[in-house]
């Protein structure tokens, strides 16, 4: 139970399941023909608190998976039940009234006389709210409906119904014109990130001239394959999280371009295997399937570590293997690994081995252009690491708008 805190003279704690009624269900299967709008958690904005209307999905009750099940209706609360912690809370809007969620939410519908739709959802935005729900930490993995209409918001005057919708129609309306500035800055702070990863794009454009145009002067144009060892499909195996003393580097532990080896499970393997898949300072690993197809990897003195069947490894020759790296960061690399006529990347051994890579034939020019473009990616992280500060500020700031809301100081 969390802590209570000293309410207004007339407000009281009411649970969720007091001032919210129940919602029912539907089986869209029964009406195999008809079609329906889907709402799962992928469509949620935890960011901005919504549904993303264009992730929505449209289905025929044929295809209906088995948790498209409970009935939402516009001004429903919607509040993900698994990881409460990440917020994948939403209003209903109206485009999506008399539709089905997955029953992975939680349906919270308001009750006439009782609450208004805004105040409860404000109500379980709040850190107080969430922390009712993750007793025993931030990795509580889930919560059933239950406990959300278990867990306890203040209600203003709820002994009055009229003076208490009153009250409540004011606190959201205040908690929407100031919740409206934050996050007019914080949709201003991510244009400026959004504009950071272009200032990479526009310098990798001006560095590396198109490999299917004429060279500059001092600069060579090579296919993968004269360059490098044939390309490698990695080692199939199961990870363990038992320590073998050699890790195993998957597709799902390069995030945002970096790998946390403490993270990185481990495998079995013997020795000679060991050697053939073994990986080493200078090596660069490509993701071969999945979102993340074509995303690239490059090794700097890794620990002992072998890497999975998803990945292929590639192992630079007679070239500064980080300039090779930098151009496979560039639009001139993505062009040539797309699909044709599509947009989703494709990549193989094959491919890989013949990618264009345009190449200065001065290793002192491959160098100092990797330095120069290492200069600029740590100052372009720098700006990110202030403007992600700057969301999380956002955050503490709209957290604290909200404490005060519902201890009745706004």
């Amino acid at each position: 139970m969390m802590e209570r805190w000293e309410l207004p003279k007339g407000w009281e704690w009411k649970k969720v399941g007091e001032v919210a009624q129940d919602t029912e269900r539907r089986n869209p299967s029964l009406r195999p023909d008809e079609s329906f709008s889907y709402v799962d958690i992928a469509a949620i904005d935890n960011k901005n608190y919504c549904i993303r209307l264009e992730c929505v999905k449209k289905i025929k009750g044929k295809d209906a998976p088995s948790r498209a099940r409970k009935v939402i209706h516009a001004n429903d609360v919607i509040f993900a039940t698994t990881r409460p912690y990440l917020k994948n809370i939403a209003i209903v809007p109206q485009a999506l009234d008399n539709q089905i969620c997955s029953t992975g939410f939680c349906v919270l519908r308001a009750k006439p006389g009782m609450a208004i739709p805004k105040y409860l959802f404000f109500a379980v935005l709040t850190n107080s709210f969430i922390h009712q729900l993750t007793p025993k930490g931030a990795n509580y993995p889930a919560v059933n409906d239950s406990d959300i209409y278990q867990a306890i918001i203040p209600i203003p005057y709820s002994d009055d119904p009229a003076r208490s919708l009153a009250e409540q129609r004011r606190i959201v309306a205040r908690l929407e014109l100031l919740l409206g500035e934050t996050r007019a800055m914080r949709e201003d702070i991510q244009a400026m990130r959004r504009d950071l990863a272009q200032v990479m794009e526009s310098v990798l454009a001006e560095v590396f001239p198109n490999p299917n145009e004429e060279m500059p002067e001092g600069w060579d144009v090579q296919e993968v394959r004269t360059i490098s060892e044939p390309p490698q499909y990695g080692y199939t195996q199961s990870a363990t999280t038992e320590n073998t003393g050699t890790k195993f580097l998957r597709i799902t532990d390069i995030q945002n371009g970096n790998v946390e080896w403490d993270e990185v499970p481990y495998c079995q393997i013997d020795d000679n295997n060991f050697d053939k898949y073994a990986l080493f300072d200078g090596d660069i690993v490509f993701a071969r399937s999945g979102v993340t197809t074509g995303k690239t990897f490059l090794l700097k003195n890794p620990p002992r570590a072998v890497f999975a069947s998803y990945l292929i490894r590639l192992r630079i020759r007679g070239i500064f293997p980080d300039f090779v790296y930098w151009f496979f960061q560039s639009s001139h690399y993505w062009n040539q690994v797309r699909l044709r006529g599509g947009a989703q990347p494709n990549m193989n051994a094959n491919l890989l081995s013949q990618i264009l890579v345009p190449i200065p034939k001065s290793l002192s020019e491959q160098r100092r252009i990797v330095a120069y473009l290492e200069h600029i990616a740590e100052e372009i992280r720098a700006m990110d690491d202030l403007l992600a500060q700057d969301l999380r500020d956002i955050e503490v700031l709209e957290q604290s708008i909200l404490a005060a809301a519902f201890r009745g100081e706004v």
